[in-house]
Formats: structure tokens, sequence, C-alpha cells
């Protein structure tokens, strides 16, 4: 895309140097009414003209104004349906990652649906929106090959597996063993998620490790096996595409690039990679005629004659392709509006400027028809023309050379969020998400405090301290509490601490601590946490030889039978306490509904964070300390999974439990228990490879857990998980971006010490015979100092989350009217537009897993 580097940059920088003033009005252009833009309408006669037009070219490159206008889709849709079915075309490429839709090829031959396989390749600002759906029927088994020829990665999607799957690739070569195959996947990743080249090692370094994998995939080129020497080739290309952005993230820095430093010309090495990843594939199959859909600034030719310096510099893909492959094998459409509005379905919707006089859409306008095609290649070669095709920005030059033709829209409308149909229940479009993206609570830490539950004279001063068990050390910052009363506090450095307290039981725990339970006293307590084990009490264990790969395929295979597949609708009790530490920064409890969607599986809603995901709705809140000024919402909720409700069940959003994936872990079974009467498995993990493929979360350094398995239906009852952050590469980060005016600087502003989560889920069966997430537990620790500050912090976050189904037929709660409903999902925002109504909570009962566990 050309705005993932800096949306609307170019544009921009554009609009403060076209020269209005010297457009004139052309003379007319004869024009091709158009009927329909609509992708189904399968009468072409109306489009017959462009068999002529577009001549002998086996390259139709298909471009867009900006990436916001969804009935632009719809007419690129329609033309990529003529081109099919009348003129041959048998591919579609797309600005998207090279290797991605690779990936999706083999996928869609291997008979997956094309949601899944381009929702997993192509960029989500077209596969999010409603009017991109009408494309998947065009693609797979009988239908268009798909393609990609961005070199950027998406590791959320298939890219995410490259270095296992090269690892693969080489695994019958014994050299490969030599390879440090870690070491690529925590570059290769950190240049998908984040843009840039890692700062934790040097160009020099990946390149030095990069020619040792040339050198086997080469060998592999060369050698007898035709489908693997095929495959070498695919991979030789992706190695160089990955080499050409590796280069110019380290190079060129474009992340550091704002929207008033960023240039045209900084596009330069990626539309040179674009364009050597599409020769390539055009070259390696001769026969294939190719579609490419893109934004129209990549796709154009020649732009070193419009008359501003920035453009003059700048050397789209499209140029080197009709160098590559001679001008009259490419051809160029461009698509132009005169009027409506446009933007993507998360973003600001803008108004299309009025067209000025003599400009090109102004004379299309006062033509009559809704759509029409000029032709420039024919009607207008070397004529300077003024026209709005690059994101509404007027631009004046001789456009025939950058483009062949263009598709005038009278009128472009933004594009829509998709609306998922498969196994979806909900009666509204805006209702269907896909994705529970974020994990809520592990913490038994203490309950919010209550309104009015006792008086002072049944309170008393509970005092103690709270000791490591084997080192007889303070546990400094323990929390404690009292479960069901919301009464809590957080032990000193010292772990001392005082609580006054009707209660006669007290919560102690503490992340890395297994948390107990202990009888409040008037006389001093001595509390000694246990490290975390991943061991349960109170069952017989027997010895069994067992594999526990068996188990895992048990268990993935059973999980439709086992888990609602359908929408279904919960209650959620959620507190929340964060600590700075032994300051209490936060503390509160909501009630909510949820509605978790069908299909949900990706814990932040998948590539840029723009598929459709779970939504909440918060009915009350009860806040007893709010968040002082300054502090940001990601400061209380925490990343990593534990500590918001769309990631409270892994089951749903863990790599863990993805077809497939198992593979990337190590998997150890610690005991078969007997437990009521039923046997049980329980199953350990560890990610052999930790990135975001195997974490779930980015800048994890290791992942780690248990998980336990009824024999009897292979369903998982329970599981506990710790992440261990990236705490090198985090504070890699820091330094590097420190200072400079960009996103990255704010996001990255503290030097870690130390960074780790913990989550541990319950589930329980409900009436369905379906289990579901009934008590989910999360701990969060971060230990560090401010870069620029050098302000301390040893900050502590806890979330418990209670859920309880409620009825089909149950009406889900309106959005509350002051909430942007683009954030339907994201609780922790909407507390802001949430009353506190004291009556509610004076006889509100708060859930306890004592009280909620079903009993044997």
């Amino acid at each position: 895309m050309f705005t993932s580097f800096k949306a609307g940059a170019l544009a921009g920088a554009l609009l403060l140097t076209v020269p209005f003033a010297r457009a004139q009005a052309p003379t007319s252009l004869p024009t091709h009414a158009v009927r329909s833009i609509n992708p189904t309408d399968n009468d072409f006669r109306d489009l017959e003209f462009l068999k002529a037009e577009i001549g002998p070219a086996r390259v139709v490159m298909l471009g867009e104004p900006s990436h916001g206008e969804g009935n632009v889709f719809e007419a690129k849709i329609r033309l990529l349906r003529f081109l099919r079915e009348q003129m041959g075309f048998t591919t579609v490429a797309f600005e998207s990652g090279f290797y991605d839709l690779h990936k999706a090829q083999q996928a869609l031959e291997a008979g997956r649906p094309a949601q899944e396989a381009l929702g997993n390749s192509v960029f989500s600002i077209w596969t999010s929106t409603q009017e991109f759906q009408a494309l998947l029927p065009l693609v797979g088994k009988g239908g268009l090959r798909v393609a990609g020829f961005d070199p950027q990665l998406m590791t959320d999607g298939y890219s995410g597996d490259m270095v296992d799957d090269l690892e693969e690739f080489l695994a019958p070569d014994k050299s490969a063993a030599l390879l440090n195959f870690d070491y690529l996947d925590q570059v290769i990743s950190f240049m998908g998620q984040s843009f840039a080249f890692v700062p934790t090692t040097t160009l020099a370094e990946f390149e030095k490790e990069m020619a040792k994998v040339n050198k086997l995939v080469a060998k592999v080129a060369t050698g007898s096996d035709a489908q693997r020497r095929t495959e070498a080739a695919f991979w030789q290309q992706n190695l160089r595409s990955l080499l050409a952005q590796a280069r110019d993230y380290a190079e060129h820095e474009p992340e550091l690039k704002t929207n008033e430093t960023f240039k045209a010309s900084d596009s330069n090495p990626r539309d040179a990679q674009m364009a050597d990843n599409l020769l390539w594939y055009v070259k390696q199959h001769p026969q294939e005629k190719v579609v490419c859909w893109a934004a129209l600034p990549h796709l154009a030719n020649r732009t070193d004659h419009f008359d501003t310096a920035e453009m003059q510099a700048y050397r789209p893909m499209g140029r080197a392709v009709k160098d590559g492959l001679g001008p009259d094998q490419v051809y160029i459409l461009g698509t132009v509006g005169g009027g409506g509005s446009y933007g993507p379905w998360f973003r600001e919707i803008k108004p299309v400027p009025t067209p000025a006089a003599g400009s090109l859409e102004a004379e299309l306008m006062a033509q009559p028809a809704e759509y029409a095609f000029v032709s420039l290649k024919h009607d207008a070669p070397s004529r300077l023309l003024t026209t709005y095709a690059v994101d509404y920005t007027a631009m004046r030059g001789p456009w025939s050379e950058a483009v062949d033709g263009f598709l005038f829209l009278r009128s472009v409308h933004p594009t829509h969020k998709a609306v998922l149909t498969a196994g979806a229940t909900a009666p509204a479009a805006d209702s269907a998400v896909l994705a529970r993206t974020t994990p809520d609570g592990l913490n038994p830490a203490g309950r919010p405090v209550r309104l009015a539950t006792g008086t002072a004279a049944n309170s008393a001063t509970v005092r103690g301290v709270v000791l490591d068990r084997k080192t007889g050390q303070p546990v400094p910052y323990a929390s404690v509490s009292v479960p069901a009363q919301g009464v809590g506090t957080v032990a000193d450095g010292q772990g001392r601490f005082a609580l006054r307290t009707t209660g006669s039981t007290l919560q102690v725990s503490s992340v890395g601590y297994a948390a107990i339970m202990v009888t409040a006293t008037t006389a001093p307590l001595t509390v000694r946490l246990a490290p975390a084990a991943y061991e349960l009490q109170g069952v017989q264990v027997r010895g069994e030889s067992l594999d526990p790969r068996k188990i895992m395929k048990k268990v993935l295979a059973a999980l439709p039978k086992n888990y609602d597949q359908g929408d279904y609708l919960s209650e959620v009790y959620t507190y929340r306490r964060m600590s700075n530490f032994d300051s209490l920064s936060y503390e509160g409890e909501y009630v909510s509904q949820v509605r978790v969607p069908a299909g949900q599986k990706n814990l932040h809603a998948g590539f840029l964070m723009m598929e459709d995901r779970e939504q909440h709705r918060i009915r009350e809140k009860h806040e007893v300390k709010t968040l002082a000024k300054g502090l940001k919402t990601i400061v209380m909720l925490g990343y990593g999974q534990g500590f918001y409700t769309a990631g409270a069940d892994p089951v749903r959003t863990s790599p863990l439990f993805k077809s497939g994936r198992w593979k990337k872990y190590t998997l150890h079974l610690d005991s078969v228990l007997t437990r009521n009467g039923e046997t049980v498995y329980q199953i350990g993990f560890v990610a052999k490879r930790a990135n975001h493929r195997t974490t779930g979360t980015y800048l994890q350094a290791g992942y780690r857990g248990q998980f336990e398995v009824q024999q009897r239906d292979y369903a998982v009852t329970h599981y506990e998980a710790k992440w261990q952050g990236d705490t090198v590469l985090q504070n890699a980060v820091a330094r590097k971006y420190v200072g400079k005016p960009v996103l990255t600087a704010r996001l990255y502003s503290n030097l870690y010490a130390q960074e780790q989560s913990e989550h541990a889920v319950d589930y329980l069966r409900a009436a369905n015979g379906r289990y579901y997430a009934w008590h989910s537990r999360g701990l969060g620790l971060e230990a560090g100092r401010v870069l620029k500050t050098g302000q301390r912090f040893y900050r502590q976050r806890n979330c418990e989350q209670y859920f309880t189904l409620l009825p089909a037929g149950t009406p889900f709660l309106p959005l509350n009217p002051k909430a942007d409903s683009r954030w339907d999902g994201m609780e922790t925002y909407q507390l802001q537009f949430t009353d506190f109504h004291p009556e509610f909570w004076q006889t509100y009962q708060r859930p306890t897993a004592a009280a909620t566990q079903p009993k044997p």
C-alpha cells in the first residue's frame, strides 16, 4: 500500500507544489459510457471496448485513488471478472506480501476457503471491507490464481511461519543444522511487526546469515528433484525480496519519516522490489495473464515529466514492469471520482474535493454518465491534464505517460466493515465480530471496595508480612485482598502489609508465586508464598506412558464439538487493580455484556488489528481509584493475554490450540490424575521459538505453561501460562528512537529490567454440553525506568473475570451513544462513558471462584 509507509504523505507534500494556476480547460475527451460497476453484473457488453483498448497486454494494472473507496473496489472486481471471463486473465496479484500470497495459493489448491487464504495474505485494508467480499468467489480451484508482489511482511498472516517453513524446506540437508534460524526469526518477525530493521543486530550480520541460507537454497535449485527445484526458485526470489526490504529498512529508516519529511522517492526501493517480484512471477509463469490490484501511484508508469520535483524523482513499479515486459504487454487503468466521500471504515471519512475548473474530473462531471471510461493512451497522448487520481490531490502533467486510461465514478463512497456470515447468528451487520482479542484476568488479588458492606465496629486491621517460602526473603508489593468484598491492599517493598477488613479470609498473590488463602487474625501474620509450579493439590497421581502429541491431536479434533462455534452472549464481572511499588494506581470493577462471535480466533484481531472482534457493553461500573492524569489506558490493561475479555479464552485465541501449530511447541505429559472419578491429563508446553505466531503476543522471549485435558471427551478444562517479555529487544528499540518525532518513540519510552505476565483459565461445561471459559485470572509485572526522565516504576496489574452464559434471545445492550462504535470491543475505553450507580453495587453479589465453581 502506498499509504502503509505514511498515510497520505505523498499527497500532502504534492498539495504544496501543484501549479493550480496553470491548469487550463482541455478540449473535450471522447468517453465510453459504462453502464454498471456492480460486481455481480455479468452483462459485459458495456465493457466490450476494453478488448481493443487493452489489446495484447499480459498484465493489466487496476489502481485506486486511495484505499478508502468501497465502490471503487466493486468496480475493480467487475473489471476483474470481465478480464477473466472475456479476455482469459488467470491471476490476480495484490499489493500484499510476496510470500503470503504464495502460501495463499497453496492453501487454495489444498481446498482451504478463500476467506481464510486471503485473510492470511492480503492486507486488511481490503479484506476487512464488505465490498471486497465479492472477490472471494473468483479465486481458488477453477478460478483465478493469486499472487503478491509486496516485499513487506504480514506476520499475522502466512509470513509469520516463514522461518519455520524455510527450516523445514532445508531440513534434508545436514548443513541446515548450522544455520541460526532463531536469529533469522527474530529479525524477520521484527520487520513484519514494526516495518523496521531490528536494532539488536546489524544489516551486515543479517546479510552474512542470509548468504549461508542462499547457498543451501542454490544447492537445492540445481538438484535432481524437479519439485524441490521449483520450490527453491521461489525461495531464491523470496530471499532476494526479503534482503531488499531489510536493506531499505536499515539504510533508509522509512519508519522515521513524518508527513512533513516523507517524499515519494522514499518509496523507490519498495517499488523497485515490487516490480522485481512481479516480473519474476510473470516470467516464471509464462502462460499466466495477470491483473494487479494496488494503489495507483505504485502502478503508474512515468511520472518524471510531471511539473513537480517530487514526482520527477519518483520511480513507480509500473515503470519498471513496462520496461521489463514491453509497453504493449502492460496496461495501466486508474480510477477517479468526481464527488462523494472516501476513507477506510476504521478511519475518519473525508469529502472528495470539488474538482477545479479545467480538471479532468470537472469535465467528466459536466457529462451525464454516472460511470465513464477515458482512454489517455489513444485519445490524449502527451496531453497535459490536471486530475485528482492520487489521494484526491490535484496534479498536472502528461498523464498518458503514467496511466493508459481512467474509469470515472461520479460519486465514490467509503468502505464498510465486512460482515461475516458463515456460522454467524448475530442479527445486526455491525455485531458480527471475529476476534475475542483481549485476555482477561488472572489474579486472585482482591476485589474492589464495596459500598456499605459492613461497619467500622465490625472491622479490624490485619497486619503481616509476605515471604518467599524457599528463600525466606520478603516478597515485595504482593497483593492482599478479601475475596467477594473488594477490600484489598498492596504490601510494601519489604513485604509488609496492613488491611482493615471485616472478612475472615485473605487472598495473597504475587507474580511468579502460587496464590494462597490465609485466615485473618488479630496477631501479625507471616504468609509464605511458594514459587508458582504447574501442579495441583488434593488429587491422586498415577504414572502412565502416553504420547502428549497424540493427546493434543485428539484435543484439536474435538474442539468443534466441545466448544461453541456460533455466536453467544455472556455477562461478565471484571475486577482490575494496578499498583506502582506500594501505591495503588487504579482499582475498579464493572459488569458487562460480551458478544463472542462465531469463528473468533485472533487475540489482536489480525493484521493491523482490522479484523472483526468481540463486542463489549459495560452496564455498570464502580471505580475506587481512577487513573492519575497522564496514565494511558494501555498502561492499565497491560499487554499479553489475561487482561481483558477478548483473550480470556485461550482455546479460541491462543496459537497453541490452532490446528497444525502444535509442532511449534515442545509438549510433555506431566502427569495423569484421577479427580472425582475422571481421568485428567496434565500436559506441559514450551514454545520452541518465541515469536508472535507461537506466543500470541508481540515482543516475547518465552512462553510456557500447562493445560489439563479430560480423557472422556478430550476437552481442555484448565490452562495456565507464563510469558517472559523480550526486554533486550524492547530496550534496544527504546534507545534507538528516543527523542525522535515518531509514534515508536512514544510507544517504546521505557527501559525494562523485568517484564512478565501470567494467565490462568478454568472451563465449565454448559447445559448444551459445550465448554466455555467461566473464570479468567491475569497477573502482570513490569519493572524498570522511564528512559528520558529516569523515573523508576514497579507496576503490577491484576485482572479477574467471571463469565455467565446468557440464554438465547437475550437482548444485547446498546452501545453508549457517547462512545465511538469503531471501538465497541474495547472495554476500558467505554468506562469513561459509564455512570456509577451506588444502588446497583449495594445489592450486587460479586462472584467468587468458591461460590461459582461447579460441585463434583
